[in-house]
């Protein structure tokens, strides 16, 4: 069935033939149209893709698949989401040090698809941090954070100590790892009060994290 865009191409070569008839000879033989007319051989396929045009398609769809497949590993408005993993972020103005820890439910042990709520929230801030130092510090808040978008859900919990002598904490060793075996490894980060910041990657066996 030739597709309507070739219509014009069928007309021209009707005509042509009409011409031919009428100004050659009757007995005439039939003299095929240069080839320069001719319709390629290839035009019935036309709008069929090429073998090419089918890969990237199929590339294009895969790609697509694909990045619907990473999608599931992102969380709340396409956080990064990784099971075994946290953020910890420790701040320090002036007696006080606030630290908290942001991580999948799953890194607490818990079901992705509900967050915990008011005291059985808050009890997963407790005792996840401990200052080192020749001072003494006690907890004045705790407050938690939960979200969840069905199928992937996420923990924040955040503790505020006061410390006698904040000059002499040294540093925070942290025990969310023993607390919490789901925990893999905790990306910390120290903020000073003049702009100081310390960075380091914590896992089960090196659960410290200097303040120099």
């Amino acid at each position: 069935m030739i597709s309507i865009r070739f219509w014009p191409v069928a007309a021209f070569f009707s005509a042509s033939f009409l011409g031919l008839a009428a100004c050659s000879p009757a007995n005439a033989p039939y003299e095929p149209p240069p080839a320069s007319e001719a319709m390629p051989s290839s035009a019935a396929t036309a709008e069929m893709p090429s073998g090419d045009e089918h890969d990237h398609d199929h590339d294009a769809a895969h790609e697509e698949d694909h990045d619907h497949e990473e999608g599931h590993e992102e969380g709340h408005a396409g956080e990064a989401h990784v099971h075994g993993h946290g953020e910890l972020a420790i701040t320090r103005e002036d007696d006080f040090l606030t630290i908290t820890l942001d991580a999948p439910l799953a890194s607490f042990g818990l079901p992705e698809s509900k967050v915990p709520e008011g005291a059985a929230a808050e009890k997963f801030a407790e005792g996840i941090v401990e200052p080192l130092g020749p001072t003494e510090c006690e907890e004045t808040e705790r407050s938690t954070t939960g979200r969840t978008d069905g199928t992937h859900g996420a923990l924040t919990v955040s503790v505020v100590l006061r410390c006698k002598k904040v000059d002499r904490v040294e540093g925070m060793l942290v025990h969310a790892f023993d607390l919490y075996p789901a925990f893999e490894h905790i990306d910390a980060i120290y903020l000073g009060p003049e702009g100081q910041q310390v960075a380091k990657e914590l896992t089960p066996n090196d659960t410290e994290i200097d303040f120099d």
